[in-house]
């Protein structure tokens, strides 16, 4: 009967230290993810250009945050064409299916825009 025993505690041992191992292992991944995450962040933001996705009849992201100077990018990857415009301060003109327009927004404030084709699509890109 003690060899028994003695055989299940060494199984529950080493069960237990597979299990925390495991365990520290998802924790430090998790712990490593996000500064990695940050690391391409800020690649993204040396590089200072951002997208702004048209599908499915809406802009993703909706709401942008941005610094002076940053060049965005609308890509159109819908069917049909579509416009990013504000009066007097951002105007893509018409951007054909499978087409992107850049811009360079260099003037602080908030840039609510939308679509002239397709009123109900809009969005914002606040530059700070």
């Amino acid at each position: 009967m003690k060899g028994i025993l003695g055989n299940r505690r060494r199984r529950t041992t080493v069960i237990g230290a597979t299990a925390t191992a495991a365990l520290v292992a998802v924790l430090l991944a998790g712990a490593l993810a996000p500064a990695a995450g940050r690391g391409r962040h800020r690649a993204d933001h040396r590089a200072r250009a951002v997208r702004v996705e048209i599908s499915n009849f809406a802009f993703h992201p909706r709401s942008l945050r941005v610094r002076r100077g940053t060049k965005v990018v609308f890509a159109n990857s819908d069917s049909t064409a579509h416009t990013a415009t504000r009066r007097g301060r951002l105007n893509t003109g018409r951007i054909r299916p499978r087409r992107s327009v850049r811009m360079k927004l260099r003037r602080a404030g908030v840039y609510a825009y939308h679509c002239t084709i397709h009123p109900f699509m809009r969005g914002k890109i606040v530059v700070r």
